[in-house]
C-alpha cells in the first residue's frame, strides 16, 4: 500500500509539473491557488498538494521562495537546470541558487557571501567549482569595475552591467558615439529644412498641403523688360534652407531613425531604440536638436549645409596653422612646462627668458610668428 501511495505522489507530482510547464510562464510565481487552480489535485486537497510540492523542491524541479505578504510560493525549475543542481553539493547549490536569482544583472561576490552565510574559502571553493563545470561565469561591470561579478553562463548580461552599445570592453567608445550621434543629426536635418534656390527666397511662400506635408510656391514678380534680376544670370545659385510651416508632419520620429542608423552600416551592432534615444536626448541637451510632441518626433537646429560643413570642420587649429597641442595644455607643452631648470630662470640671469634657446622656435611653429 505504501508503494502504491508513493507511485500515486509521483504521478500526481510529474503531472503537476507538467501543468505549469504548459499553463504558465518560465518565470511565473506559484501560490497555492495557482496550482489547486490546475485542477490536477484531486478535492483540493492541501496536504497532498504540500506533499507534492516537497517532493517537487526535492528533486530540484521547483524551488521554494517567500512571495507577497511572506505567503509561501514556488517557482519551477527547468529539467535541464534541474539535473546540474542534482549534482552539486549543498554549498554549491545554495551558491547557484544566489546566483541565478539575481538573473542577468549579476551579483558581486561580498553580497553572495553575506546571503550564504559561507565562509569565504568555502565560498571561493564553490565559485570556482561552478565555474569549472560552466554553471556561472565572471562578468565585468561597468559600474562597479573593481568589483568581481557573478551570473549564470548561459545569461547574456544586462545593459546596466555592459553599459550598452556605447560601452567597448567596460570603456566609454566616444568615437562610435560621435559617428552615430553625428549622422542622426545629418539625417534629422534633413528633414527638418526645405532646400530652394537662393535665387527664390525673396519671391517663396510656404504653404500647407492636406496631409501637413511643406511645399513651396514661387511667385514671380514684375514680369518682361530689361531689368533683370541679377541672380537669375548666375548659372549655378547657392542652395538655402527655410523652415516647414506649423504643423508639418515629416519630422523623423524614433522608430524611423533606429531603423535608419542600422540600415547605414556605421554600426556594428544592431541598435535598439533605447540606445538611439539616449543619442538623442544627448543632442537635444547640446542644443543641437529639439524633441516635439512630448519626444515623439526631433527638429533639427541647423540646417544640412550647418551640419555637413560641421562635421566636415578640422580640428582645432589645424587650419590656422597653431599646434592643437597648445590647445589641450600650453603650459606643459611649453618648454618652460617641462624644463629642467625653470628655477633657476630669471630675467638678466645664467638662464633667463632672453637667451631661452627653446622657447622662440616653439612659440614660431605654434604660433606662426
Amino acid at each position: 500500500m505504501a508503494s502504491s501511495a508513493g507511485s500515486s505522489v509521483s504521478e500526481l507530482c510529474a503531472r503537476l509539473y507538467d501543468a505549469c510547464l504548459r499553463n504558465f510562464p518560465s518565470d511565473h510565481l506559484f501560490y497555492q491557488q495557482d496550482l489547486l487552480g490546475l485542477g490536477i489535485v484531486p478535492k483540493n486537497d492541501l496536504a497532498l498538494l504540500l506533499q507534492c510540492t516537497q517532493s517537487l523542491v526535492d528533486q530540484k524541479l521547483f524551488r521554494l521562495l517567500q512571495g507577497k505578504n511572506d505567503r509561501l510560493a514556488w517557482k519551477i525549475i527547468s529539467r535541464e537546470d534541474a539535473e546540474k543542481l542534482q549534482n552539486l553539493s549543498p554549498d554549491e547549490s545554495l551558491v547557484y541558487n544566489v546566483i541565478h536569482s539575481t538573473g542577468r544583472s549579476g551579483i558581486w561576490v561580498r553580497a553572495i557571501g553575506t546571503r550564504t552565510n559561507l565562509h569565504k574559502s568555502i565560498l571561493d571553493r564553490c565559485l570556482k567549482s561552478l565555474e569549472g563545470k560552466n554553471y556561472i561565469k565572471s562578468v565585468h561591470n561597468v559600474k562597479f569595475p573593481s568589483r568581481k561579478m557573478y551570473m549564470l553562463a548561459g545569461l547574456a548580461p544586462s545593459e546596466d552591467v555592459t553599459g550598452g552599445a556605447w560601452f567597448t570592453d567596460g570603456v566609454l567608445d566616444e568615437n562610435f558615439i560621435n559617428s552615430v550621434a553625428g549622422f542622426i543629426e545629418w539625417k534629422v536635418s534633413q528633414k527638418s529644412w526645405y532646400e530652394v534656390p537662393a535665387v527664390h527666397h525673396r519671391n517663396n511662400k510656404r504653404l500647407k498641403t492636406a496631409d501637413g506635408n511643406g511645399v513651396v510656391s514661387s511667385s514671380s514678380g514684375g514680369g518682361g523688360g530689361g531689368g533683370g534680376n541679377p541672380y537669375e544670370t548666375d548659372p549655378q545659385p547657392q542652395k538655402e534652407y527655410i523652415p516647414f510651416p506649423a504643423g508639418y508632419q515629416g519630422y523623423p520620429t524614433i522608430p524611423e531613425l533606429t531603423a535608419a542608423v542600422n540600415a547605414s552600416g556605421i554600426t556594428p551592432v544592431r541598435l535598439g531604440e533605447e540606445s538611439i534615444t539616449q543619442l538623442l536626448e544627448m543632442l537635444c541637451y547640446d542644443n543641437k536638436l529639439v524633441a516635439l510632441n512630448n519626444g515623439e518626433v526631433y527638429r533639427s537646429v541647423k540646417t544640412p549645409a550647418q551640419v555637413k560643413s560641421q562635421q566636415a570642420r578640422k580640428p582645432p587649429g589645424e587650419d590656422s596653422g597653431i599646434d592643437d597641442r597648445l590647445v589641450r595644455n600650453g603650459m606643459t607643452e611649453a618648454p618652460c612646462g617641462h624644463c629642467p631648470v625653470f628655477k633657476l630662470c630669471a630675467p638678466g640671469g645664467a638662464v633667463s627668458p632672453e637667451s631661452c634657446e627653446y622657447f622662440d622656435p616653439w612659440l614660431e611653429k605654434a604660433l606662426g610668428f
